[in-house]
């Protein structure tokens, strides 16, 4: 199943406007992406903000679906700190 994450990544290299088609149609499959954002909160490449974010969530919530999944939250980042502060801001 590699060629098809190698043949996603040509394709957006490719033509960039692809990647909103994608995402848009892996969020219509809400546990799909659910997995994919948690996954990519677990490899670290994204934070806990950057995760209810895109889950469309507070981080509330998705501090309680970790929790619930048995996943550690990690200890916030520069950038978890800096995104709070410009939520902050925003209200």
């Amino acid at each position: 199943m590699v060629w098809v994450v190698k043949g996603i990544e040509n394709v957006i290299k490719a033509n960039p406007k692809r990647l909103d088609d994608l995402l848009r149609n892996l969020k219509n499959d809400k546990e799909l992406f659910e997995e994919i954002v948690i996954s990519a909160y677990v490899e670290g490449l994204i934070s806990l903000s950057k995760a209810s974010e895109l889950l469309e969530i507070t981080r509330e919530e998705m501090i309680e679906i970790l929790k619930k999944k048995g996943i550690p939250i990690r200890m916030l980042s520069k950038e978890d700190v800096m995104a709070e502060v410009e939520a902050v801001r925003w209200f």
